[in-house]
């Protein structure tokens, strides 16, 4: 079951890399726990395409052990996921205004294009306390203007 700390911080699930079966774990982990926290069914499904989003560049490009966690801000929610990596990746400018229907794709970085979508620019990494990186989005429970 899936509770927020006094903090307003909910620890959703830790693993690391010896971890069996960690890609749908996660998933199942985090579905749950959005459940759990009431956050409306109609978002779900969308915050858990751009979370995994940032899972799996986690999983891909950083070694364990992993942390997700979700944060309450107001109505909202910050979901974070931590890996070992100290280094925060550079990131393409996703605010320009949408890509051309005849502009070629690079062959990486797409997902983050849908974390940029459904976080509305609310979205980016960080250090942690511990000097490790932070993935993090914001997950807006309000209804949209």
């Amino acid at each position: 079951m899936t509770q927020m700390r006094d903090s307003g911080q909910a620890l959703i699930w830790r693993w690391n890399d010896r971890t069996r079966h960690a890609a749908s774990r996660t998933r199942v982990a985090l579905q749950c726990a959005l459940h759990e926290l009431e956050i409306p069914d109609e978002t779900v499904g969308d915050a858990m395409m751009a979370a995994w989003e940032l899972t799996a560049n986690a999983l891909e490009h950083a070694r364990g052990p992993y942390e997700m966690r979700l944060l309450r801000k107001g109505p909202s929610f910050v979901f974070e996921i931590e890996d070992s990596d100290p280094l925060l990746p550079a990131l393409l400018s996703f605010r320009t205004g949408g890509v051309e229907a005849d502009t070629e794709l690079p062959e990486r970085g797409r997902g983050l294009q849908i974390v940029e979508a459904f976080a509305r620019g609310r979205w980016g990494f960080r250090l942690s306390e511990s000097e490790t990186k932070v993935a993090w989005m914001a997950i807006s429970t309000a209804p949209e203007d």
